[in-house]
């Protein structure tokens, strides 16, 4: 994910805030983003800079600080956040300011990833909730420097894993050189499996022809793999709503840390669709934060094919107390549908046609039906999607699932 924005943006180095000021566009291929919210991202350099600041002002945003392993140091909500960065084996005595938690990430670079959340239309405002963050080196707290800010909206971005084998080894190597077998328990396992390919830290990787077809087959196997484990789980509970497809976004523990072992499935189902799992995603907040189910198969347990019209009705009073949205994404890519509407979202703050009794009819195909063109999103036929459906401040009425989402329904 580092290397997409520094490849895309002219001039963007870490330490500076990439936003998509006017929303996440299909353009922009990341995991499972969204148009609704305004996203950030400053990457933090711990050996260039040493100790980073990250201050966050109270506003309407949620976030965290996370290590290149995506896990979360701390999360950031409404309240705002003062934090010190350092690396986990930071050797020296740290003067640190009042107000401030020190977090320690187990590589070198470390994540600060935002979202302003849109209050009433106020998209300026979630901008504002943005680039007011500070991130900055410890040593210029006295005289803290502009945030350089590079917008990306429209911007052509890939942030995804390389789909050319040769490529994702050598984005392999080059990430490994950011964490510290010594105090990584993950870095150490991961090592010991890479070392044998010839991908270790501080080591030149130079496969030879031979190996280089190793690597390929393994890489096309493995992406197989991880796809079947992340769209056909097989976990207990995962189905949310009995009898249908919805299913649990996040099954695993946020924090990776698992006691006695580590859930692979469990990681690889999310994190080949997502990235950068929050433990309030699996925390029981009425009224605060946000919750996500995701659907990749219609009522008849069909995989969605873009090719077809489906439709799905959303039940009057969903509880969503801010608002609610849901998102298509490509199987390949598992980024936004691309689609020629450049669309592929459909929210609570869009001008939708409703039913008599409250609920909406929300279509999904390669054209419209006449007079729901605001209910619908695009779909290219022969490209396989799948959904998520965001709740933003959810009610009691999630929770209790006293309120269902239905199924899609195929219409032709």
């Amino acid at each position: 994910m580092h290397v997409g924005p520094n490849e895309a943006i002219e001039g963007q180095q870490m330490g500076d805030l990439v936003i998509w000021e006017d929303f996440l566009d299909p353009k922009g291929i990341i995991l499972t983003g969204n148009d609704t919210t305004v996203y950030g991202m400053i990457f933090l350099d711990l050996d260039a800079n040493g100790p980073m600041v990250v201050d966050v002002p109270p506003s309407p945003f949620l976030g965290s600080v996370l290590d290149l392993w995506q896990v979360p140091l701390a999360g950031i909500d409404a309240n705002g956040a003062k934090f010190v960065v350092v690396p986990a084996d930071f050797p020296g005595e740290l003067d640190m300011p009042d107000g401030y938690t020190l977090l320690r990430s187990r590589t070198s670079v470390a994540v600060f990833f935002a979202r302003g959340l849109v209050i009433e239309g106020d998209v300026e405002g979630a901008v504002k909730t943005v680039t007011n963050s500070k991130v900055y080196p410890l040593s210029q707290i006295n005289n803290p420097p502009e945030l350089t800010v590079h917008l990306a909206t429209g911007v052509d971005m890939d942030t995804i894993s390389p789909m050319d084998p040769q490529v994702y080894w050598e984005r392999v190597a080059e990430v490994m050189n950011f964490v510290d077998p010594e105090a990584d328990q993950d870095a150490s396992l991961m090592i010991s499996l890479l070392e044998p390919l010839g991908v270790a830290p501080g080591q030149a990787f130079a496969p030879d022809e031979r190996q280089k077809q190793i690597l390929s087959d393994a890489a096309h196997f493995g992406w197989i793999m991880a796809q079947t484990i992340s769209y056909a789980p097989r976990f207990d509970n995962i189905i949310y709503y009995p009898g249908t497809r919805w299913e649990w976004v996040l099954e695993l523990d946020p924090s990776l840390q698992e006691r006695f072992w580590r859930d692979l499935e469990a990681r690889t189902n999310y994190y080949f669709q997502a990235s950068m799992a929050q433990p309030a995603m699996k925390e029981k907040k009425i009224g605060a934060g946000s919750q996500y189910l995701r659907s990749a198969r219609d009522a008849a347990g069909v995989w969605l094919d873009g090719t077809n019209t489906y439709k799905l009705n959303v039940p009057a009073n969903p509880p969503a107390e801010l608002f609610w949205s849901i998102t298509l994404y490509d199987v390949e890519t598992r980024s936004q549908v691309l689609a020629p509407s450049n669309n592929a979202a459909l929210s609570s703050y869009d001008d939708l046609r409703y039913n008599e009794d409250g609920s909406v009819d929300l279509y999904f195909g390669p054209k419209a039906p006449d007079g729901y063109e605001n209910n619908w999103v695009e779909t290219l036929p022969g490209r396989g999607w799948w959904v998520w459906f965001r709740f933003y401040s959810p009610a009691e009425a999630f929770f209790d699932k006293s309120w269902q989402l239905t199924d899609f329904e195929r219409l032709q």
